[in-house]
Protein backbone atom coordinates (compact mmCIF):
# COMPACT_ATOMS: atom_id res chain seq x y z
CA UNK A 1 0.00 0.00 0.00
CA UNK A 2 1.88 3.56 -0.66
CA UNK A 3 0.69 6.22 1.04
CA UNK A 4 -0.62 9.76 0.36
CA UNK A 5 -0.90 12.86 2.20
CA UNK A 6 -3.83 14.70 2.79
CA UNK A 7 -4.02 18.44 4.04
CA UNK A 8 -6.43 19.52 6.29
CA UNK A 9 -6.72 22.73 8.76
CA UNK A 10 -4.98 22.08 12.07
CA UNK A 11 -9.07 22.15 13.70
CA UNK A 12 -9.93 19.34 11.34
CA UNK A 13 -6.64 17.43 12.57
CA UNK A 14 -7.51 17.80 16.01
CA UNK A 15 -11.09 16.86 15.12
CA UNK A 16 -9.68 13.55 13.88
CA UNK A 17 -7.44 12.88 16.42
CA UNK A 18 -10.44 12.90 18.78
CA UNK A 19 -12.47 10.95 16.57
CA UNK A 20 -9.70 8.36 15.80
CA UNK A 21 -9.29 8.34 19.91
CA UNK A 22 -12.89 7.53 20.47
CA UNK A 23 -13.13 4.61 17.68
CA UNK A 24 -10.04 3.56 18.24
CA UNK A 25 -8.79 3.57 14.55
CA UNK A 26 -5.47 4.67 13.35
CA UNK A 27 -6.25 8.07 11.28
CA UNK A 28 -6.29 6.31 7.71
CA UNK A 29 -8.54 3.37 8.93
CA UNK A 30 -10.88 6.42 10.42
CA UNK A 31 -10.40 8.53 6.80
CA UNK A 32 -11.12 4.95 4.63
CA UNK A 33 -14.23 4.24 7.07
CA UNK A 34 -15.31 7.50 6.17
CA UNK A 35 -15.21 7.00 2.70
CA UNK A 36 -16.56 4.08 2.71
CA UNK A 37 -19.49 5.20 5.12
CA UNK A 38 -20.15 8.44 2.52
CA UNK A 39 -19.98 5.90 -0.02
CA UNK A 40 -22.27 3.05 0.63
CA UNK A 41 -25.05 5.78 2.45
CA UNK A 42 -24.82 8.21 -0.39
CA UNK A 43 -25.07 11.06 2.37
CA UNK A 44 -23.33 14.15 0.76
CA UNK A 45 -20.47 15.46 3.68
CA UNK A 46 -21.18 19.03 2.53
CA UNK A 47 -25.22 19.16 2.60
CA UNK A 48 -25.41 17.15 5.98
CA UNK A 49 -27.96 18.63 8.66
CA UNK A 50 -25.97 17.42 11.43
CA UNK A 51 -29.30 15.30 12.38
CA UNK A 52 -28.99 13.11 15.47
CA UNK A 53 -30.10 9.62 14.39
CA UNK A 54 -32.15 9.40 17.68
CA UNK A 55 -34.29 12.21 17.24
CA UNK A 56 -34.95 11.14 13.54
CA UNK A 57 -36.52 8.43 15.39
CA UNK A 58 -38.26 10.04 17.73
CA UNK A 59 -39.66 12.47 15.09
CA UNK A 60 -40.32 9.30 12.91
CA UNK A 61 -42.08 7.63 15.82
CA UNK A 62 -44.20 11.02 16.87
CA UNK A 63 -45.20 10.49 12.77
CA UNK A 64 -46.38 6.70 13.31
CA UNK A 65 -48.41 7.46 16.59
CA UNK A 66 -50.02 10.32 14.90
CA UNK A 67 -50.58 8.37 11.44
CA UNK A 68 -52.19 5.25 13.88
CA UNK A 69 -54.60 7.65 15.64
CA UNK A 70 -55.96 9.33 12.94
CA UNK A 71 -56.59 5.58 11.44
CA UNK A 72 -58.45 4.64 14.18
CA UNK A 73 -60.21 8.24 14.08
CA UNK A 74 -61.18 7.71 10.95
CA UNK A 75 -61.81 3.93 9.97
CA UNK A 76 -61.32 1.79 13.47
CA UNK A 77 -63.46 3.76 15.59
CA UNK A 78 -66.38 4.04 12.54
CA UNK A 79 -66.25 0.58 11.87
CA UNK A 80 -66.32 -0.77 15.79
CA UNK A 81 -69.16 1.26 15.91
CA UNK A 82 -71.05 0.04 12.54
CA UNK A 83 -70.50 -3.11 13.67
CA UNK A 84 -71.85 -2.83 17.26
CA UNK A 85 -75.15 -1.47 15.73
CA UNK A 86 -75.29 -4.15 13.45
CA UNK A 87 -75.09 -6.48 15.79
CA UNK A 88 -77.78 -4.69 17.79
CA UNK A 89 -80.02 -4.81 14.46
CA UNK A 90 -79.27 -8.66 14.52
CA UNK A 91 -79.97 -9.27 18.04
CA UNK A 92 -83.30 -7.41 17.52
CA UNK A 93 -84.09 -9.31 14.20
CA UNK A 94 -83.53 -12.76 15.92
CA UNK A 95 -86.00 -11.22 19.05
CA UNK A 96 -88.59 -10.95 16.29
CA UNK A 97 -88.10 -13.92 14.56
CA UNK A 98 -88.51 -15.79 17.49
CA UNK A 99 -91.61 -13.95 19.01
CA UNK A 100 -93.01 -14.53 15.23
CA UNK A 101 -92.03 -18.10 14.95
CA UNK A 102 -93.57 -18.61 19.01
CA UNK A 103 -96.96 -17.06 17.19
CA UNK A 104 -97.17 -19.12 14.48
CA UNK A 105 -96.18 -21.94 16.31
CA UNK A 106 -99.13 -21.64 18.68
CA UNK A 107 -101.45 -20.75 15.82
CA UNK A 108 -100.24 -24.43 14.05
CA UNK A 109 -101.15 -25.92 17.73
CA UNK A 110 -104.22 -24.26 18.08
CA UNK A 111 -105.29 -25.53 13.99
CA UNK A 112 -104.41 -29.19 15.06
CA UNK A 113 -106.60 -29.01 18.31
CA UNK A 114 -109.36 -27.38 16.16
CA UNK A 115 -108.57 -29.94 13.62
CA UNK A 116 -108.73 -32.88 16.02
CA UNK A 117 -111.91 -31.87 17.55
CA UNK A 118 -113.38 -31.63 14.50
CA UNK A 119 -112.07 -35.29 13.74
CA UNK A 120 -113.63 -36.25 16.83
CA UNK A 121 -116.77 -35.09 16.14
CA UNK A 122 -116.89 -36.68 12.45
CA UNK A 123 -116.03 -40.12 13.75
CA UNK A 124 -118.48 -39.85 16.42
CA UNK A 125 -121.17 -38.86 13.81
CA UNK A 126 -119.66 -41.58 11.59
CA UNK A 127 -119.98 -43.92 14.27
CA UNK A 128 -123.60 -43.08 15.18
CA UNK A 129 -124.48 -43.18 11.44
CA UNK A 130 -123.10 -46.69 11.70
CA UNK A 131 -124.76 -47.50 14.38
CA UNK A 132 -128.34 -46.72 12.74
CA UNK A 133 -127.42 -48.17 9.30
CA UNK A 134 -126.97 -51.69 11.44
CA UNK A 135 -129.51 -51.42 13.55
CA UNK A 136 -131.63 -51.07 10.37
CA UNK A 137 -130.19 -54.11 8.55
CA UNK A 138 -130.60 -56.43 11.79
CA UNK A 139 -133.12 -54.73 13.91
CA UNK A 140 -132.82 -57.63 16.80
CA UNK A 141 -128.59 -57.97 16.46
CA UNK A 142 -128.98 -61.41 15.53
CA UNK A 143 -125.99 -61.72 12.90
CA UNK A 144 -123.85 -59.72 15.83
CA UNK A 145 -123.28 -56.83 13.69
CA UNK A 146 -123.13 -54.07 16.52
CA UNK A 147 -121.06 -55.85 18.97
CA UNK A 148 -118.53 -56.26 15.95
CA UNK A 149 -118.77 -51.76 14.75
CA UNK A 150 -118.45 -51.31 18.60
CA UNK A 151 -115.13 -53.36 18.61
CA UNK A 152 -114.23 -50.73 15.70
CA UNK A 153 -114.40 -47.76 17.43
CA UNK A 154 -113.51 -48.79 20.42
Amino acid sequence: MSKKSILISAYHHKELTKLSEVYNLKYYELVEEMIGYFKKTGINPKESKNENPSRALKELDKRMVSFLKVQERDILKPLRQEVYEYSKDQKQEIKELHTKLIKALNTINQNEKSRADHLLEEIQKQRKITFAIAQLIDAKNKSGILSKINTFFD
